[in-house]
């Protein structure tokens, strides 16, 4: 089916974005590959008029470092339900052994409505499962701690600059991460300029040198942070005194944080 009979069916049964706002790569350029699927809303959904729906192809290979967006596309809905998208691609950026995953995010202006909260991987290509659920974004941090953020500091103390450090920090609290070696995950509550850290879970890797111990810094750090603020464009995270724990600088997303490497991974819970 050709891509105009594809929107015109798509219209038919409500289903079709009324226009494409944007996208990193029209789907009928030479070369390309295109993906079709649908967004899903989970429970009932009223969506205001200024709502825009993204679809994001991912590549989410390395442990220890940020997701590198591959292609991305923006729409205004037609109707709630059955949110039909097309998303083209560059296969040749596709690598074999790597995990590739597909997100999508609904947003009015500033405000993140729906958010795929889990997602299908798949390695070495696309995944082939394109129904994309979104679900309600119920706690939501401000668009200015959204991201990926590189730790710079501990304390007073510099970080290693050959050791990954860094966290992710996503619209609805998410966090992942590294200090070290290891990935970690867990959530963040934000209210106001309050942060409070959640309990972090990850994995152990048998680490060598300065890893392990820039590592067990951060999260001996994490349960100490109390507030946030915004200095010169780093994220500085202090106690209850004031006293800066972390001080993170924003990452561009897709930009090398630091080099990676393989180890044993063991089970760890951060305390």
């Amino acid at each position: 089916m050709s891509v105009k009979a594809f929107f015109l069916s798509s219209l038919l049964l409500g289903t079709a974005p009324v226009a494409l706002i944007s996208a990193t790569c029209p789907s009928y350029a030479a070369g390309k590959a295109t993906i079709r699927g649908v967004v899903e809303i989970q429970g009932k959904a009223d969506l205001p008029p200024e709502a825009r729906v993204t679809v994001t192809l991912e590549d989410v290979s390395l442990a220890d470092a940020p997701s590198v967006t591959l292609s991305k596309t923006v729409f205004a809905p037609v109707t709630p339900n059955g949110l039909a998208y097309v998303l083209s691609y560059d296969p040749k950026a596709l690598q074999a052994g790597h995990r590739y995953t597909l997100r999508s995010e609904i947003r009015a202006g500033d405000r993140l409505l729906y958010l795929t909260k889990s997602a299908d991987l798949d390695t070495g290509k696309v995944p082939e499962q394109t129904h994309l659920m979104v679900e309600p974004v119920t706690a939501q941090l401000p668009d200015a701690l959204v991201g990926n953020w590189k730790i710079d500091r501990i304390g007073g103390s510099a970080t290693d600059p050959t050791v990954p450090a860094f966290i992710t920090l996503r619209a609805d609290g998410f966090l992942s991460g590294t200090g070290g070696c290891n990935r970690m995950m867990g959530r963040v509550t934000v209210t106001d300029q309050a942060f409070k850290f959640g309990p972090l879970a990850g994995t152990r890797m048998a680490c060598f040198g300065n890893r392990m111990m820039q590592e067990d810094a951060v999260f001996a750090a994490t349960p100490k942070v109390a507030t946030w603020r915004l200095e010169s464009g780093a994220l500085l995270l202090a106690d209850a005194q004031g006293k800066t724990v972390l001080t993170l600088s924003p990452v561009k997303t897709g930009a090398p944080v630091h080099p990676s490497d393989s180890a044993h991974i063991k089970n760890r819970k951060s305390q």
